[in-house]
């Protein structure tokens, strides 16, 4: 039996709102939503031993996964966020876009979290989903696990923090 990760959902759906909101040039799909909230939980890990959504991340074929992500999403559709369908270009699938409703609550925060928010939010920003993923793919979380296993957060600590952009 699979267990399920104890999550702080308050800070899991402040830290979906946050992105929703400070990500506004349209890049703000599913898979760099995943992404985003990768690196906020393994870059928190590795400075402060522990994750800020307290999510469990599957290797999966499009890089690092939440566990309860989809669920998370599905919860909040329609009341906190809205996910609409978007046409990227020709030829690619179609974006899930994400949209926060509402604004994120600061105090379910520490200091620390927060700025671990702003530094992935300002670093990731300008990128897509798919170059979030092919990031993700050069980091050992990734390249030290099986395909569809948990990755262990004690990976964060071999990362390269200067390889990881010349994978993009």
């Amino acid at each position: 039996m699979v267990k399920t990760p104890k999550i702080n959902e308050k800070k899991y759906k402040n830290a979906v709102l946050f992105f929703g909101k400070k990500i506004q040039n349209g890049t703000l799909g599913k898979l760099k939503l995943m992404k985003l909230l990768y690196f906020l939980d393994f870059d928190f890990f590795e400075k402060y031993g522990r994750s800020v959504t307290g999510d469990e991340y599957l290797r999966f074929e499009y890089g690092p996964v939440p566990r309860m992500g989809e669920k998370i999403l599905k919860e909040m559709n329609g009341k906190e966020i809205k996910i609409t369908k978007r046409k990227i270009a020709d030829g690619l699938t179609d974006q899930l876009h994400i949209e926060a409703l509402k604004d994120f609550d600061v105090n379910v925060f520490s200091k620390e979290e927060l700025l671990a928010l702003e530094d992935v939010a300002d670093k990731w920003e300008k990128f897509t989903g798919t170059e979030m993923k092919n990031a993700s793919h050069g980091e050992a979380p990734w390249i030290a696990t099986k395909p569809n296993e948990a990755i262990d957060y004690n990976l964060a600590y071999y990362r390269n923090k200067y390889g990881e952009m010349a994978k993009i």
